[in-house]
């Protein structure tokens, strides 16, 4: 009985611990949006190079689209690229509760972005910030 009470306290007390940090998803969903936005910026620049066409980074306070010049020189970009996954057009939403900074930038058949951009998501009380190097394109 005695070890039956003391496992009763200490779930008692992990759950008072627990609970709380999962009422509240939007610093985890913000933390996961970010990353999953570091990736898909650098599935761009890497497409771009092995395509060796532009790609064009479109992102809104509520999703990020990418889409492929049409061919090597070009200055607008008009086709889809498509998601590995998926094989259709590039779309990454964001979760409700996750707000992200607008951002229009593309990289060109080198990986080099058109301009430095710096892409806040937040979300709660964590806000995330993604860098995009100018001459190299690294981002971080």
């Amino acid at each position: 009985m005695p070890e039956l009470v003391v496992t009763m306290v200490v779930i008692g007390i992990l759950a008072a611990v627990a609970v709380p940090r999962f009422a509240t998803r939007a610093e985890f969903d913000a933390f996961g949006y970010s990353e999953a936005l570091r990736q898909a910026l650098r599935f761009a620049q890497k497409s771009a190079v092995a395509k060796r066409r532009p790609v064009c980074v479109a992102i809104s306070s509520s999703s990020l689209s990418l889409t492929l010049g049409a061919s090597f020189g070009a200055a607008s970009c008009t086709l889809s690229l498509p998601d590995p996954a998926t094989n259709t057009a590039y779309l990454l939403a964001a979760p409700a509760s996750v707000t992200v900074s607008n951002a229009s930038f593309s990289f060109d058949s080198l990986g080099r972005p058109s301009a430095a951009q710096s892409i806040t998501v937040s979300g709660g009380s964590n806000v995330q910030t993604i860098q995009v190097v100018t001459e190299t394109g690294y981002v971080r």
